[in-house]
């Protein structure tokens, strides 16, 4: 029945994958923070209960892969959130849309919250071509972050900080605040590891001149 709701609303995804934090290279305290926070025997209790961090970094560093490997390691489906799905042509459809779109994410608790690079989902949140369209949205959607009782851990992921809204910085939305770098060496070792099993490469193949 969750899962027929969550089709139905369709701005949610919901993420079928088998990859774990064992396909991913590199991030030792984002992974060894999300799961202490997902896994303590206290999250059970609303007032600890945790809420989801905030990923930063540049393209191409790992934010989105890994999200979808910590739902797979604590046992909780992804949900992939759409923003621009929830934009509609009739007066106050796009904020109806975002409520519904929040109650069907609480009732799928407990679960883990994808939105991928939310500085361009809110962007224009401040302009005035829309009526104020994308401003109540993300009034909504921080009200949510701030006050949801539901378990649902919430990653969001940013590629450009200068364009992301100052009200996601606020440590009541989020339990911590991640810059992701480019792999340093250790980290591409170890991500060059497992591609060679994943695909099978002969480590002891010789490289051309």
């Amino acid at each position: 029945m969750k899962t027929q709701t969550l089709q139905k609303s369709g701005s949610l995804e919901l993420h079928h994958g088998q990859e774990d934090f064992s396909s991913l290279g590199g991030l030792p305290a984002l992974k060894s923070f999300c799961k202490r926070a997902l896994l303590q025997p206290s999250r059970g209790d609303e007032r600890r209960r945790p809420r989801g961090v905030l990923l930063l970094s540049p393209p191409g560093c790992g934010k989105s892969q890994f999200c979808k490997a910590l739902g797979k390691e604590v046992g909780r489906p992804v949900l992939n959130l759409d923003v621009g799905r929830l934009m509609g042509s009739l007066v106050g459809q796009s904020e109806e849309r975002t409520r519904q779109a929040l109650k069907v994410i609480d009732a799928m608790a407990p679960c883990v919250l994808m939105i991928d690079e939310v500085e361009k989902a809110f962007a224009g949140v401040n302009g005035s071509s829309d009526s104020g369209v994308l401003s109540r949205m993300f009034g909504t959607f921080l009200l949510w972050l701030n006050d949801h009782s539901s378990d649902v851990f919430v990653v969001c992921t940013a590629n450009d900080v200068s364009k992301l809204p100052p009200e996601f910085g606020r440590s009541e939305r989020f339990d911590g605040i991640f810059f992701l770098d480019l792999p340093c060496r250790e980290e591409k070792d170890a991500i060059w590891n497992i591609y060679l099993d994943q695909y099978e490469i002969n480590r002891d193949q010789q490289m051309p001149d």
